[in-house]
């Protein structure tokens, strides 16, 4: 299935991820963990049960982003393996691919260390999925233009444009969210307040707002921003992998194990299984490979 509808998942996580965070802050201002409003999205998952639905839903999240960042990784490796002169292309292509691995490892650090618990390493995870995540996007902005003097269906000129404006975004949002919570926690809340008890009762609320919404529109912009690879991948489709078995013998070719007969057992590994390439003979000299792929 992934085969065919694999363009699906960047707005499939477009949708995923904000709907995770409104079933994790519902479940924490139900059971009284947060106040209503807008907290930081870290506080709707710090206390059990929804620190557990929180982790839950944010490590299907970080796999989902995974595939996608693969995905992307391959799109372009497919189109540029080949061609000469684009090393440096294929390398910024590699990098980006290697930090937005990095970014979904971020979001799933993020949900299973929670802030009151491990609070140096949710914040690792935190900076990774954010800062690291915008990395990500910025690379994936400079690689849509450097190819847009190839026929890549979906890489239009308005989808760059988009893609660089989410940029500006992204970055807009998570400078306010660094400038106003160091500037919250300077004023307040008062000593034996947590953070997410925080209402307009105490100071640096206002600076505290400024700071939550800015981290709640910094993850909708970059889930925003994945949305836009479903213009370019629903013009290809992802083969399955194949499985590949390695001749062991040193003789590749008996009197007791003739081709034919090697034929017939690769035949008889059911009806999910064809032969690719058959089993030939070359003696001492080698070992041959059998190659086969799910139908």
């Amino acid at each position: 299935m992934l085969e065919t509808h694999h363009h699906w998942l960047p707005v499939i996580m477009a949708i995923y991820l904000p709907l995770s965070f409104i079933i994790t802050y519902s479940m924490a201002v139900a059971y009284k963990h947060v106040e209503p409003g807008f907290p930081y999205i870290s506080d709707t998952g710090t206390i059990p049960p929804d620190s557990c639905v929180f982790g839950q839903l944010l490590n299907i999240g970080a796999v989902i982003g995974g595939f996608i960042i693969y995905i992307r990784y391959s799109h372009i490796l497919y189109h540029f393996r080949s061609v000469p002169g684009r090393m440096g292309l294929l390398r910024l292509n590699t990098a980006a691919y290697i930090i937005g691995l990095l970014t979904v490892l971020g979001v799933s650090i993020v949900g299973n260390f929670q802030e009151t618990n491990v609070i140096g390493v949710h914040l690792l995870g935190a900076f990774m999925g954010f800062v690291v995540g915008f990395v990500y996007f910025v690379l994936q902005t400079v690689i849509s233009y450097k190819v847009r003097d190839t026929d890549i269906p979906g890489n239009t000129p308005n989808i760059r444009k988009f893609r660089v404006l989410l940029n500006v975004i992204d970055f807009i949002f998570l400078v306010l969210v660094a400038v106003m919570t160091s500037k919250a926690q300077e004023k307040g809340p008062e000593d034996g307040v947590p953070v997410s008890k925080w209402t307009s009762e105490y100071p640096g609320y206002p600076e505290h707002l400024v700071a939550t919404i800015s981290e709640w529109l910094v993850a909708f912009t970059s889930v925003t921003y994945f949305a836009t690879f479903y213009t370019e991948f629903k013009h290809f489709r992802v083969k399955a992998p194949e499985i590949v078995y390695y001749d062991v013998s040193d003789n590749a070719c008996t009197a007791e194990t003739t081709g034919e007969e090697r034929r017939g057992f690769a035949q008889s590994s059911g009806p999910n299984y064809r032969t690719i390439q058959d089993l030939n003979c070359y003696g001492n000299e080698s070992r041959p490979e059998v190659e086969t792929a799910l139908v």
